[in-house]
């Protein structure tokens, strides 16, 4: 734990300076929904906790423990990426609207809203799945890098592509299935029962969403190699 909060104190503390922002607006808004982001903002942390610590037993050789640790960040992982699907949050939130700008015109002019609550939220919303993705794309780099090492170059883009579809899987029983990753072990016959039942709609947005989280990797290891960190690449 100690060597974790040492290499991303930076990380924690933007957490923790989010919280605070959540607080104040709900405190502006009212809304459970700074609480709740709050929530998805420290899950998308552990799958990097994890991570390190399964890092560290495979330097340990403590193959058992690893396994473990592995577990619970592929258990865990969807939830960096699960804040995505909080921009919902804003559907009801009117941001702009046409105005004609004459009677016999067909032309048309755009108003702005000028309520400064609905703007934050948009920025609160963008700032929470901003921070998680990136904590989650590190976990996932970690991750691959380990793989790499171990195996192959192809064994780690086979591993991204396992994860990636998991994950797909993940968000949507989470988001649609209303599922925690807990679940998993608290009520699994329940959650299995309504993975079976999943229509044409479920597995159109797993494919839809493992594109985009293979993508976001892709991208950000693209961007993590060209800024000088190549010991993974």
């Amino acid at each position: 734990m100690g060597e974790f909060i040492e290499n991303y104190k930076g990380l924690l503390l933007f957490m923790f300076i989010y919280w605070g922002i959540c607080f104040a607006m709900l405190l502006a808004d009212g809304s459970f929904l700074y609480v709740m982001l709050s929530w998805n903002v420290l899950l998308a942390v552990l799958p990097l906790l994890f991570i390190i610590k399964a890092e560290m037993s495979i330097k340990q050789k403590k193959l058992g423990v690893t396994v473990i640790w592995l577990l619970l960040w592929l258990l865990f992982f969807p939830n960096s990426v699960y804040v995505v699907t909080d921009f919902i949050h804003i559907s009801n939130d009117k941001f702009l609207w046409l105005l004609d700008v004459g009677r016999y015109s067909s032309e048309s002019s755009v108003a702005y809203s000028n309520e400064i609550i609905v703007w934050a939220k948009l920025f609160v919303i963008g700032f929470g799945f901003f921070f998680a993705i990136v904590a989650g794309l590190e976990s996932f780099y970690i991750f691959e890098r380990n793989v790499r090492r171990k195996y192959s170059v192809a064994s780690s883009f086979c591993a991204l592509s396992v994860v990636a579809v998991l994950t797909g899987l993940g968000v949507y029983i989470g988001r649609f299935l209303r599922f925690n990753s807990w679940d998993l072990f608290f009520n699994p016959i329940a959650l299995i029962k309504e993975i079976i039942g999943v229509d044409l709609f479920a597995l159109q947005f797993i494919c839809v969403f493992t594109v985009f989280v293979a993508g976001s990797y892709l991208l950000y290891r693209t961007i993590r190699k060209q800024s000088g960190h190549r010991e993974y690449a």
